[in-house]
């Protein structure tokens, strides 16, 4: 990408401020399990798809990107010139990513050039990335649907020497699990930008007017007997796809320890115990099917976009699309607990800013990366500009500020401010996008039909 000869302006000295040394006070306490990222003098990698090695310039003179991210051009441009004021010390602290005047960021004049090629809200697909390496038209940085999927391809770059010394990775702001999720054997592949937790959306066309609508946090048994309320008044399918639960339900047959998604770290080190908490989890849903309180099909068409469905689980990712198609009629719930004096435990999945590999600008790219992720200013810059795109998603920094004006959303909020008492308990899941996702969703379709164990080979492998 050539410069644009855009220079600085003396005027810049006057811009804006921040509120992130108050932000930074009162904080919960860091984790204590917050990795250490060592620098690699020379960064290889062997991939699945291109088998060659990667190694990146460092070179620290080029302030230009190409990005792919979810948000408007005007809002990468804003926090384009917040990194480069704050970087250049022109950020006082009188205002905040909440307050800034936006009109006079966007008018600041920076050497900082970044052209933003735009992507899906929950980043670039794998089979988009493949395309952009078979070409010349690869950003530097762009936001990943699954960015397990870009780093077995080859197409992210490694970041320790990048990320070994960033100021925005504080152990004292940042979830340490997200972080080292998108890392392997201590080498970090991206950086994490936000996140979506497996939810249960309703129709409230289908409440059951005897008992109301069932209280937002709840519990295995809670939910059964609603469901039967539904079935008893209305003439819908109470809880549709009910299969897709079970993923999401070893932490509530587990004394709400938090245990993986579809229990497969627990089957890797004992299978007896996972067992037993996969069979309790398999056993709730599918006595569901057996009581006609779920089914995936009617007439051969999926209920819930037929809208004869009450209930059906999906991404926290996905609430704006499905408060269109519902309009006025979605309610959200959480993934029950099997006790009610269990705090429930959140699934959640990241969507990470990879690097391309061998961009030319590798440490400018990792840098605005963990700015945009993780500095509380630029957070709040994005959930204020960005505020309808973000509905259902959440920050992976403690930070309270940000916290508070995502729990204001109408929709999302009630929700929000429950996760973000549970965060640190987060289990970490694949994408929904993911081929592990596609592939465990077709096996428990099938898996709740019969009586047969668990099958940890088909389910994963």
């Amino acid at each position: 990408m050539k410069a644009l000869g855009i220079g600085r302006k003396a005027t810049a000295v006057l811009l804006c401020a921040s509120m992130a040394g108050a932000l930074f006070t009162g904080c919960k306490k860091g984790d204590d399990l917050f990795p250490s990222i060592s620098p690699r003098e020379t960064m290889t990698v062997e991939t699945e798809e291109t088998g060659e090695e990667s190694v990146p310039s460092l070179d620290e003179s080029i302030r230009q990107l190409t990005v792919a991210l979810p948000y408007s051009n005007e809002t990468v441009q804003c926090l384009v010139s917040m990194l480069y004021c704050k970087n250049n010390g022109l950020w006082d602290s009188a205002e905040s990513g909440l307050t800034v005047d936006t009109d006079y960021l966007y008018s600041v004049a920076t050497d900082y050039v970044v052209t933003n090629i735009g992507c899906a809200s929950t980043g670039a697909g794998i089979d988009t990335v493949r395309e952009w390496s078979s070409g010349d038209g690869a950003p530097d940085l762009f936001l990943a649907q699954d960015c397990q999927a870009v780093r077995n391809g080859g197409y992210a770059e490694e970041l320790n020497s990048y990320l070994s010394d960033n100021p925005y990775l504080n152990a004292q702001q940042i979830y340490a699990r997200a972080l080292t999720n998108d890392s392997e054997g201590g080498v970090f592949y991206a950086v994490p930008h936000f996140c979506s937790a497996e939810i249960i959306m309703g129709n409230t066309e289908f409440i059951p007017s005897g008992t109301g609508k069932l209280q937002t946090k709840n519990t295995t048994e809670d939910l059964e007997e609603y469901l039967e309320a539904i079935s008893s008044e209305h003439e819908c399918v109470p809880f549709a796809s009910a299969y897709e639960l079970i993923p999401y339900l070893g932490s509530a047959f587990n004394g709400d320890v938090p245990t993986s998604y579809m229990v497969s770290e627990e089957y890797a080190s004992g299978s007896d115990n996972a067992k037993t908490i996969i069979d309790r989890s398999a056993s709730f849903v599918r006595d569901l099917y057996e009581d006609s309180l779920a089914t995936d099909l009617v007439d051969g068409s999926n209920p819930v976009y037929s809208r004869q469905a009450a209930l059906w689980t999906d991404s926290s990712a996905n609430v704006t699309d499905w408060a269109k198609y519902y309009p006025g009629t979605l309610y959200l719930l959480h993934i029950p607990c099997d006790d009610a004096s269990n705090a429930g435990i959140p699934y959640i999945s990241t969507y990470s800013l990879c690097v391309t590999r061998g961009s030319e600008n590798g440490r400018f790219a990792a840098e605005f990366a963990a700015f945009i992720s993780f500095d509380p200013d630029a957070q709040l810059l994005i959930y204020r500009l960005e505020k309808e795109n973000m509905t259902g998603l959440m920050p992976l920094t403690r930070n309270e500020a940000v916290w508070d004006l995502i729990s204001e959303d109408e929709l999302f909020g009630h929700m929000a401010s429950d996760f973000r008492q549970t965060m640190d308990n987060a289990v970490y899941c694949p994408a929904s996008y993911s081929r592990i996702v596609k592939k465990t969703k077709d096996y428990t379709a099938e898996y709740v039909k019969g009586n047969d164990e668990f099958d940890p080979e088909k389910c994963y492998g």
